[in-house]
């Protein structure tokens, strides 16, 4: 497994306008109904209680509560965690947001021993690398019911590369917010090389008092090329059961980046 790590930071002020094209292109109604599938298939616990890691604003959460889940959702980012709890109190469903970094385990305990164990842990759409991804899993293993599910999602590609030869894509976005009375513009490139994806997002949006604001926004993507009974997080088999693999074909192309596709695959608890 790759040993790369990194952090998942947005410039002040800009998740609101992040979230423009979230609502746009996510389709968070159609992918938590292929999750909520994904989970009925293989968990084999009778709860319904799930806790979705980097929670972000809150509409996966939104979506799988309306779908029967209780939720608990944990993100670091206050600003994602005020807009999460406005747009819960609008949808009126039974989700519960935390701040809370998951990557400390110290953190996750503190507040999973308030929460109590949980049937699934989810952690969908977050850009984190993969051997992040196992220490989040690690870290919620306690508090996993035996039975329970861990579901995440990874990247392949859609098209044959050579990981160690630079490639790049670039295009430009435009969203409205939801009451359609503003508006922001995305400039993306991207860089793929040793299955890694650099994207940097340019956003051009106007503020509360009409100025005209540009801000960069970086993120990077771990590609996993998908290997049916392979685990790509290496985790304790002793503690884990590697579930099969589920490629996302029911959403449209717009959830990826470019040359992208998005599977599911998950770890049944002991």
């Amino acid at each position: 497994m790759k040993k790369q790590s990194w952090q998942v930071g947005y410039p002040n002020g800009l998740i609101k306008y992040i979230d423009f094209f979230r609502k746009k292109y996510f389709q968070y109604e159609v992918l938590d109904v292929v999750i909520d599938n994904y989970i009925k298939k293989h968990i084999h616990t009778t709860g319904k209680r799930i806790c979705s890691l980097g929670s972000g604003t809150g509409r996966h959460e939104v979506e799988l509560a309306k779908l029967g889940y209780e939720v608990i959702g944990l993100e670091r980012n206050e600003e994602s965690v005020n807009i999460a709890n406005q747009y819960i109190e609008e949808c009126n469903v039974n989700v519960r947001i935390i701040k809370c970094d998951f990557m400390i385990k110290e953190d996750v305990d503190r507040v999973m021993s308030e929460i109590g164990p949980v049937d699934i842990v989810a952690l969908l759409l977050v850009p984190i690398s993969i051997s992040d991804y196992a220490r989040a899993a690690n870290n919620l293993a306690d508090w996993i019911k035996p039975g329970g599910v861990f579901v995440t999602d990874n990247f392949g590609y859609t098209v044959d590369v050579d990981p160690k030869r630079l490639m790049f894509a670039s295009n430009v976005e435009v969203a409205n917010s939801p009451d359609g009375d503003d508006y922001a513009v995305r400039m993306n490139y991207y860089e793929y090389k040793d299955n890694i994806v650099n994207w940097t997002a340019i956003y051009l949006y106007h503020d509360d008092d009409g100025k005209l604001n540009m801000k960069k926004d970086h993120d990077v993507l771990d590609v996993y090329p998908e290997q049916e009974g392979v685990d790509p997080l290496e985790l304790n088999h002793n503690i884990f059961e590697l579930l099969p693999n589920h490629k996302v074909t029911e959403c449209d192309e717009s959830l990826c980046p470019p040359y992208l596709y998005e599977y599911l695959i998950g770890w049944r608890k002991k």
